[in-house]
């Protein structure tokens, strides 16, 4: 059985290659977005506040040189049932690498919940983009302690 369509409003025809289907063009513009890995860790999640990479002073950075990423993206899994409670950190350094003031500008924070084995997507991001030069991400857990295994990836704009 041959298909066929309406080619205009009162004459049907038949697919051929003469008489393809028609393709509507649409004026939307579509671009590549750059996407690098920015971090993989396994860390084990206690009642100690400690950044992915385990670091427990409040003043290192858990990623540096990140200025030309408009969006986070973090994933991952706990190994564990305890609910865990993260806070996104960020701030912008000067040409020397040195922060511009003083502490951290606090873009997010929640909470990952679930059972264990539980996968989780965390978007980091602000209407006008990020564009900070160091981020601080952290996580904690109320009592016990289980595995969290982050893949950091960055978005360029």
């Amino acid at each position: 059985m041959p298909i066929r369509f309406l080619k205009n409003r009162s004459e049907i025809a038949e697919v051929s290659w003469e008489s393809p289907l028609p393709v509507r063009e649409t004026n939307r513009e579509r671009r590549l977005v750059q996407a690098d890995p920015l971090l993989l860790a396994t860390l084990t999640v206690d009642t100690t506040e400690r950044d992915l990479i385990g670091n427990t002073a409040s003043e290192i950075a858990t990623i540096a040189n990140a200025g030309q990423y408009r969006t986070l993206i973090w994933t991952g899994v706990k190994t564990g049932t305890a609910d865990i409670t993260y806070t996104v950190r960020a701030r912008t350094t000067d040409a020397d690498g040195q922060p511009l003031g003083t502490g951290w500008l606090t873009l997010t924070s929640g909470t990952i919940a679930g059972a264990a084995g539980t996968w989780f997507r965390i978007t980091i991001s602000q209407p006008e983009g990020l564009y900070f030069d160091q981020y601080r991400i952290t996580v904690q857990q109320t009592s016990g302690s289980q595995t969290l295994i982050s893949k950091l990836v960055g978005v360029r704009g």
